[in-house]
């Protein structure tokens, strides 16, 4: 069995060609950064790891790069287009914010709301 825990990071009501409403619900799994990475061989090889340690240091002491070098990263996953009656089928209420698991088994792709 394959599969991902992700979270919902947008619902947006949608209008389909019919003029139906249709709920487009986005999920991204989070992963780890595994910031910046050198492709050297060589002598200069410690050098290079060095200088790449010092630079995500530097990276991380800034609020706005330190998000990109270190910590998790969101990659998008799934996004799915749904009515109502099959938003119920998922068990009603999903919100932004909210954890998922997405398994893929048999041919399937099951997405099941986390249980608090």
């Amino acid at each position: 069995m394959a599969g991902f825990k992700g979270y919902v990071v947008s619902k947006t009501l949608v209008m389909d060609p019919f003029g139906g409403r249709m709920f487009k619900i986005d999920i991204v799994e989070e992963r780890e950064n595994p910031g910046l990475i050198a492709a050297t061989s060589g002598e200069s090889t410690g050098l290079t790891r060095d200088m790449l340690e010092m630079m995500q240091n530097i990276f991380r002491s800034i609020p706005m790069l330190g998000q990109m070098v270190s910590g998790k990263i969101p990659v998008p996953r799934v996004t799915l287009m749904l009515t109502e009656e099959e938003m119920e089928e998922l068990g009603g209420k999903i919100d932004v914010g909210e954890y998922v698991y997405v398994k893929i088994q048999g041919g399937k792709i099951e997405i099941l709301k986390e249980e608090h």
